[in-house]
């Protein structure tokens, strides 16, 4: 084995999350909520890629995400790869994909778009209108959004402050 692997220990069972954009490992696991799970996590920051020059990597034992995890992934960090583990072998890879419609996961800040109205229940969605660098628009309201403008529907509203103001960085 080559130094390069021996710098980022291989699990038995779980999910890889590679080619991260670099410094953005933390901030995908608190908009995850991976950073809340017991199990082994190796996290890699700015770790050499020939590809991309910095990465990041996290490798979380036990875990398989959701789509809606990865959905998440794939807005900060477009080139990431999920590799599922077992028994130390990757038994299968996607590539994350950015929907052309993100829906439910971004919220949009318009104070006169009808997502936020208390008489209207209607859930955030956005049209992507292009991958790098990132740009969506509301669908309600045609606002434009750039990645450091996002703010994540998140449950525990004290981290979007938190999220915000990493994205920033």
């Amino acid at each position: 084995m080559s130094e390069e692997k021996l710098k980022i220990e291989r699990i038995k069972k779980g999910t890889v999350i590679d080619h991260v954009e670099s410094g953005y490992a933390l901030t995908i696991l608190n908009l995850t909520g991976l950073d809340e799970s017991p199990n082994l996590m190796t996290i890699g920051v700015n770790v050499n890629s020939k590809k991309f020059g910095k990465k990041d990597i996290i490798k979380i034992e036990n875990v398989f995400l959701t789509e809606v995890q990865m959905q998440q992934i794939s807005i900060l960090s477009p080139n990431a790869t999920i590799s599922l583990i077992e028994d130390y072998k990757v038994i299968e890879k996607k590539r994350v994909k950015l929907p052309k419609i993100i829906k439910k996961l971004i919220v949009c800040t318009n104070r006169t778009c009808i997502t936020n109205s208390r008489e209207e229940p209607i859930d955030y969605e956005f049209n992507v209108l292009q991958e790098k660098p990132l740009r969506i628009q509301c669908v309600y309201c045609d606002r434009i959004y750039r990645l450091d403008e996002i703010i994540f529907a998140t449950k525990r509203k004290k981290e979007n402050k938190f999220l915000k103001q990493i994205i920033e960085l």
